[in-house]
């Protein structure tokens, strides 16, 4: 082997392994991006427990109780079965700001209908104690208001109501309505022998949590519903069964950074692998020092400080888009100006290209999550066929 072929192998391969090194170095600001991106999450999770602290948390609604106290300490009531068990909630919801960051809360119109089994009966005058329970009781916007056989409404302070009941039926029907506020996350426990159970509003992106999918659902641009059938043999199963709705904000702001943020290693060495492309097949003798390489991927990653930044004030997809055209606008003038000395145009808007392709193709992934493997997979195959044809002309030995 010549010296001039085998000082160019040397040249390339140590060309080769400064970009490596460059690329292990960059990892560092990597994982101080995203000690950024969790604190200002943690900083959103503190938004909203203070809104929640002055409005209410998310709520639990449980089944309404009917029991007969006793005088017997160790068994202090004895309780009736919950047979029907229907549940009608319509929740209106609204923003609550707390600084940059707003917070989905609701005010819910809870009717609740059903009936207990008369396991004791015929009763008498017999003193009875009718409550129900939810999990945040600071979010009662009006005292609740109870039902019990065919008796008018009586409002109550507490969420128990206590009377004498004189009935042989065999069924106890009963009503209860109120109206609660809450944030973010409305739930129900199915608890009878046949449970009916629906919840409304006005929120365009629910998501359906719990035990139990709704039978039937419907959401629109404005309106969302869903209705559940679950009889008590589905229920015993499951301990602490509930289901509800979640109120979704339309983009996660950062957990799609978080999502970017994971692609940022494969993008700058795509982006630094067509550098190192263009300095081995370039005729001309066109260098770029590691500090330039340093210095782009540099600039690479603040796109994901601005990303972050500006997604807190303006919709994900706009911030992603002014950062990306700011990021590679950046990098086609230094490559321009910079590393080519205004010689090769054609380099400075080929990088230019390839890097607003890259980003079109992230941000596919991100928005297209259940889809990402499979397209990822095929655009990678499709890149480093690419770069075999390129190269196909390149000695990398030379003897």
């Amino acid at each position: 082997m010549s010296e001039t072929s085998a000082k160019q192998k040397s040249t390339k391969l140590k060309k080769f392994y400064t970009i490596l090194c460059t690329l292990l170095i960059l990892l560092i600001p990597i994982l101080f991006l995203y000690g950024i991106v969790e604190d200002r999450s943690n900083y959103e999770r503190d938004a909203e427990r203070k809104v929640e602290t002055s409005w209410a948390s998310s709520q639990t609604i449980t089944a309404p109780v009917l029991a007969i106290p006793t005088n017997d300490t160790k068994n202090p009531y004895k309780y009736f079965t919950l047979n029907d068990y229907d549940v009608d909630v319509y929740i209106t919801t609204e923003l609550r700001k707390k600084g940059i960051f707003k917070v989905p809360v609701y005010t819910a119109n809870v009717e609740v209908k059903g009936n207990f089994k008369n396991d004791y009966a015929p009763l008498k005058n017999q003193p009875v104690e009718f409550s129900f329970n939810v999990s945040d009781s600071k979010g009662f916007v009006s005292s609740p208001q109870f039902k019990l056989m065919d008796n008018e409404f009586i409002q109550s302070h507490d969420t128990i109501y206590k009377k004498k009941l004189t009935t042989s039926a065999q069924l106890i029907p009963f009503e209860i309505t109120y109206k609660l506020r809450g944030s973010k996350e409305i739930y129900v426990k199915p608890e009878g022998l046949m449970n009916k159970i629906e919840i409304e509003g006005d929120w365009n992106n629910p998501s359906f949590e719990g035990d139990f999918l709704p039978a039937e659902r419907e959401v629109t641009q404005d309106h969302f519903e869903g209705e559940w059938e679950i009889p008590y043999i589905a229920v015993s199963s499951q301990k602490d069964a509930r289901l509800g709705v979640s109120l979704l904000m339309p983009v996660d702001t950062y957990r799609m950074a978080t999502r970017a943020l994971k692609y940022s290693f494969l993008f700058l060495s795509l982006t630094f692998l067509s550098y190192f492309i263009f300095e081995i097949t370039s005729k001309e003798d066109k260098r770029i020092h590691p500090l330039q390489y340093m210095m782009m991927g540099a600039a690479m990653l603040i796109f994901y400080l601005l990303l972050v930044s500006m997604s807190e004030f303006i919709p994900f997809g706009a911030a992603y888009l002014i950062a990306g055209i700011m990021t590679v606008a950046l990098i086609g003038a230094y490559t321009y100006f910079i590393l080519t000395k205004r010689q090769n145009l054609k380099f400075a808007l080929l990088i230019s290209a390839i890097m607003t392709v890259l980003y079109l193709f992230f941000y596919t992934l991100l928005v297209i999550q259940d889809f990402s493997l499979i397209i990822g997979s095929f655009v990678l195959f499709l890149i480093i066929s690419l770069v075999m044809y390129t190269t196909r002309n390149v000695e990398w030995y030379n003897d």
